[in-house]
């Protein structure tokens, strides 16, 4: 722009210089009033390469300025390009972070049904045989009813059948953690463990039992080292569990007999020690 000024002021002052020495010329001659002098066709000549000049100047100043708007709204536009992008790449990257949060949370749910079918299995493997039903008494022969009648003592063997055996509900069940919720499944309790037992259950009456956490210094260790998965669902806490302490029963909890499942109607009561 400033350039195209200074080509103008440039002209215009060569023209006026021109005209000026034109007319000076005209005023010396003898011959001025009867022909112009070429001094002033050539000043017309130069006003007129002037002009010219200025048109094209004009027109190149003209082209320069549309080629600075177009590079302009080109970085523009690659600028909201770029935004658009960023824009794309934020939404990508939390929606993959909802997948993996949702991966890890379906990794746990079949971690957990793992460690249920396994203590199936275990306890299924555990459960004692039935005992065998009681031989029937065999009937008295003629012959033994004859010897009945002689005055001989009869061994009382001879007239009554063995008694058959009830068995009894078990003295303790053990059992690992709360494995169904709000309870126990009664697949999942052993008579004699073979391995770490969190709970102890009693059964009290048909149907009633109370359970308590053993003082067996292993499982201890285990239910200390995720108190949640072992503890919380049957357990109110009175202390703070540490990873170091020991479990102190302050009451037992109680369990009523529903179908496959014992359902604990009041949770235990325990407290953490040093």
């Amino acid at each position: 722009m400033q350039r195209f000024r200074m080509s103008c002021l440039f002209v215009v002052a060569l023209t006026a210089s021109l005209v000026a020495q034109a007319q000076d010329t005209t005023a010396t001659t003898a011959d001025a009033a009867t022909k112009p002098p070429a001094y002033t066709y050539l000043a017309l000549a130069l006003s007129i390469l002037a002009l010219i000049g200025l048109v094209l100047l004009w027109w190149q100043n003209r082209l320069g300025w549309e080629k600075l708007n177009a590079e302009r709204r080109s970085v523009s536009g690659s600028a909201d390009g770029i935004r658009e992008l960023s824009g794309r790449v934020l939404s990508l990257e939390r929606d993959n972070k909802a997948l993996l949060t949702k991966l890890k949370a379906l990794e746990s749910q079949i971690a957990q049904l793992r460690e249920a079918q396994s203590l199936r299995v275990t306890a299924e493997s555990v459960i004692p045989a039935m005992p065998a039903p009681a031989a029937e008494a065999k009937p008295v022969s003629r012959q033994a009813e004859a010897k009945a009648t002689t005055p001989r003592p009869v061994s009382s063997q001879t007239q009554r059948p063995a008694p058959v055996p009830v068995a009894g509900p078990p003295a303790k069940l053990y059992a690992r953690t709360v494995d169904v919720p709000g309870g126990f499944s009664v697949s999942s309790l052993v008579e004699t463990p073979n391995r770490p037992m969190v709970f102890v259950i009693t059964p009290t009456a048909p149907g009633q039992a109370t359970f308590r956490v053993t003082d067996d210094f292993e499982a201890q260790r285990l239910a200390l080292s995720d108190p949640y998965s072992y503890l919380s669902d049957a357990c109110n806490y009175n202390s703070r569990p540490e990873a170091n302490s020991r479990i102190h029963m302050i009451s037992d909890g109680k369990l009523q007999l529903q179908g496959e499942k014992w359902h604990i109607t009041e949770k235990a009561e325990i407290s953490f020690y040093a």
